[in-house]
């Protein structure tokens, strides 16, 4: 009879503890799962983009910004994670001679900032 209150209060703490760690990985999943739509988001419309013509080099990559930049806002608003008005914005890195090396994308989703990176190379397909 005395170990009953030890016993019920590690029950308690053991619900307890399967509470948090449910939410946290419930967070995790969801920044997980953003972070990754993004990095798709962003390939997809970069490949769908690339000018092949002018492709001198393998690995390089030149594409519209404009045209990229308007087809990731229309692909970001299917993706069922991110609010509609979230806001997004991007960073290029480039070579000397112009051609795209990375992007870098921004996305503000209910005031958390979540950001991708994508490495563009699309000399083996």
């Amino acid at each position: 009879m005395r170990d009953h209150p030890v016993i019920i209060g590690i029950v308690f703490g053991g619900i307890f503890l399967l509470i948090i760690t449910a939410v946290y990985y419930q967070k995790d999943f969801k920044q997980s799962s953003i972070t990754m739509g993004l990095t798709e988001t962003v390939r997809t419309s970069a490949i769908s983009n690339a000018d092949h013509s002018s492709r001198l080099k393998e690995g390089e990559l030149f594409i519209t910004i404009d045209e990229f930049e308007r087809d990731f806002g229309e692909k970001i608003q299917l993706n069922k994670n991110v609010k509609s008005e979230a806001t997004y914005s991007f960073e290029y890195l480039k070579n000397n001679d112009g051609a795209i090396k990375s992007i870098r994308v921004y996305l503000d989703n209910e005031g958390t900032e979540y950001q991708a990176t994508y490495k563009v190379n699309i000399s083996d397909m």
